[in-house]
């Protein structure tokens, strides 16, 4: 048995909104296990079954008592219990959507399924070398698609399913080690106020800003269902304008990579450092790029926008490590991509947070400490 993710609402798949499934037109699961030939996290889209002969080979998603799997028709897997639902009619990897009756795939058995996959989209790749491109908009625009992405019905559902399950506990450690008991600490990109929700209950007093407003909608429905005196307010951090000494701690946790440039990312740190108390302390967590291969399409995006800076200060690059994110959560849809900037290591990180009068301490991988400088 499988679960699947509806990426239209953001809900899991259950007996009690499998109806979704009828709709006429292509439904769009992820996989949120593997069921060979897919993989987990994988999309396909799926559509009822015509009345009449279905071929033995098509792969088609049943409903066995309260569960869910994916075989192909004819194999037994499904066992005589099973009831078809609906057949799959194509797979997304990215943007790109691969039909299995159609082109290439047409007649292609399901095990042999990710091979042929996997080399159509190695030719995709050809096709495309620079990607990410070597400008993504200015820092407005990338800030629009920021709030757009996290503002979908389905991100804002997924995130408000998390918001009662509290902190981490390297979360909780973290600032109430340095945080005083009872302060005034300002959540950065709240969502739909997991973290926020989480230092309330610690007893802290807590404001919280996101720039996508559904998600401070969530945010206020949680705290108000736990009746937690929090103060959620629209807002991007890049915005922030607070008076010195607002706050003893701020927390800034899985939104400072979608900052577009260095420069803005400076601007905003010393933007948090003035609302602090002489005492109070930034959390702050970033995160480090991944190896790449030598060959990697963005490590030559990168190298390419490097050498064009050398060449002339006038054409519209973006900056090293800045690139694309399109999954938020298990319930994003990977065609609607957002800006990300990862860090090539500690020594970015804490060059930016110096920049902007911080002194910085990494506590752990990515968990920056920052305290002002200037005092």
């Amino acid at each position: 048995m499988t679960r699947f993710m509806l990426l239209d609402s953001g809900e899991e798949l259950s007996p009690g909104n499998a109806r979704a499934l009828a709709e006429p037109g292509p439904v769009r699961l992820r996989l949120l296990e593997p069921a060979p030939p897919f993989l987990d996290g994988q999309i396909v889209q799926v559509t009822p079954l015509r009345a009449g002969r279905v071929p033995r080979d098509t792969l088609v998603l049943s409903r066995v008592g309260g569960a869910f799997c994916l075989h192909a028709l004819g194999d037994g897997q499904g066992g005589g219990a099973a009831e078809a639902l609906c057949g799959v009619v194509a797979l997304e990897r990215g943007e790109a959507v691969f039909f299995l009756k159609r082109g290439f795939l047409a007649g292609v058995p399901p095990r042999w399924l990710p091979r042929a996959i996997a080399a159509l989209e190695v030719i995709g790749r050809l096709r495309r070398p620079l990607t990410p491109s070597l400008f993504l908009g200015s820092a407005a625009a990338c800030l629009a698609g920021v709030r757009e992405k996290y503002n979908r019905r389905a991100e804002v559902r997924r995130h408000s399913y998390f918001a009662s399950m509290g902190l981490e506990q390297i979360e909780r450690e973290i600032v109430e080690r340095h945080v005083k008991p009872g302060g005034r600490v300002l959540d950065i990109g709240c969502g739909a106020g997991r973290e926020a929700l989480g230092f309330s209950r610690a007893g802290f007093r807590v404001v919280a800003i996101d720039i996508a407003p559904r998600m401070i909608e969530a945010a206020r429905a949680n705290a108000q269902r736990e009746r937690l005196g929090i103060t959620f307010t629209v807002q991007s951090a890049t915005e922030l304008d607070e008076p010195p000494g607002s706050f003893d701690g701020a927390f800034w946790s899985g939104s400072y990579h979608h900052v577009p440039g260095r420069a803005l990312r400076v601007e905003t740190l010393g933007r948090i450092r003035r609302a602090l108390t002489p005492e109070g302390v930034l959390i702050l967590t970033v995160l480090y790029r991944g190896r790449r291969g030598l060959l990697s399409r963005s490590r030559l995006v990168d190298l390419l926008r490097e050498v064009g800076r050398r060449l002339s200060r006038t054409w519209r690059l973006s900056e090293s490590g800045d690139g694309y994110m399109r999954e938020l959560s298990e319930a994003s849809d990977p065609r609607e991509a957002c800006f990300f900037h990862d860090f090539s290591g500690p020594g970015e990180a804490r060059a930016e947070i110096e920049a902007a009068g911080l002194s910085g301490e990494e506590v752990g991988p990515g968990w920056w400490v920052c305290r002002s400088a200037l005092s």
